[in-house]
């Protein structure tokens, strides 16, 4: 969507976090006090997100909008305030929704952005609320019943059953940095070579390092059958696991295991990742599967004790 001296474009999470980023952290955090720590939370992951840029490609405005029809990180740089961004940004996300068959949009409005969101046709319920100490409403506003309800909301470790079929790198990582992040004691990976695109990416790493931190029972094995590519190019997650030795694992499979070309995440007892074939990204995700998740663990732990760790890795300096 193109207006006279602005443009909206749909972002694409993680890698147009950056762009996200230029707009929440000024506004959000820096102008109104939002700690960091709440600013960017799951949600993100699965969140559909509009971006305003200028003329000359910056930044603007944001807003995002969840499966369950809530509307919020709607922000505009102060400087393009009273232009219509705000406003395009919300015809957006209400296109999306209708498209997507959303019936019911809600969103916790500031109470001095009442009017504005008032003006869109959504009414104020309940009484004021704080968040990070800013005084909210809950507004609403519901659209057509004709259309179908599409569950878009964020999956929920050992309690969603849907399964998501992957077809690219960008929903790999979505559902795998998801799981990970939802983890709360185990990690087990079977990779080719620790997939650049997936596991080398912020969105990942971050919850990497959150669940090896997160107790003294945490423990993250990982059996990578080809070190080539990370022993060549480097890798972050490397880095990460000869920080945390007594947290993170990684072994080189025995020739039984070598050329296995399934490849899978497994999180808790209870949710997975799994492509049939390593070079694809075609694959599924699941959340709460212990079936399917006991067969794959199975097959990594056979895997796992007849591996042995990678040396090449532990001399390798990154």
């Amino acid at each position: 969507m193109t207006y006279d001296d602005f443009t909206i474009l749909e972002a694409v999470w993680p890698k147009d976090r950056p762009y996200l980023q230029a707009v929440r952290e000024p506004v959000f955090v820096q102008e109104q006090g939002v700690p960091l720590e709440m600013e960017w939370d799951d949600d993100d992951l699965m969140a559909y997100h509009l971006l305003a840029i200028d003329s000359e490609q910056h930044p603007i405005g944001t807003a995002r909008l969840l499966g369950n029809g809530q509307i919020g990180r709607m922000a505009v740089l102060p400087e393009w305030r009273g232009r219509g961004v705000g406003r395009a940004l919300l015809e957006g996300l209400l296109a999306r929704a209708e498209a997507s068959g959303i019936k019911k949009l809600f969103l916790h409005a500031q109470t001095s952005a009442e009017p504005f969101y008032a003006k869109a046709g959504f009414s104020p319920v309940g009484k004021v609320f704080y968040e990070a100490d800013i005084p909210h409403r809950k507004m609403v506003l519901k659209t057509s019943d004709t259309a179908p309800f599409v569950d878009l909301s964020l999956p929920v470790l050992c309690e969603t059953t849907d399964l998501y079929h992957l077809h690219d790198e960008n929903e790999n990582l979505i559902h795998a940095a998801s799981l990970l992040r939802q983890a709360r004691r185990e990690l087990a990976v079977l990779t080719f070579n620790l997939d650049p695109p997936v596991y080398d990416q912020l969105a990942f790493l971050e919850g990497f390092k959150a669940l090896a931190l997160r107790s003294r029972f945490s423990r993250i094995r990982i059996i990578l059958q080809d070190n080539t590519l990370v022993l060549q190019r480097g890798h972050r997650l490397i880095e990460l696991a000869q920080r945390l030795p007594s947290v993170v694992e990684i072994r080189k499979p025995n020739e039984d295991f070598i050329d296995l070309p399934e490849n899978f995440l497994l999180a808790d007892d209870c949710g997975y990742l799994h492509r049939k074939q390593s070079e694809s990204y075609l694959g599924i995700a699941c959340y709460h599967n212990r079936h399917r998740v006991n067969r794959l663990q199975a097959l990594f732990d056979d895997a796992w004790e007849s591996a042995t760790p990678d040396r090449d890795l532990a001399r390798l300096h990154l």
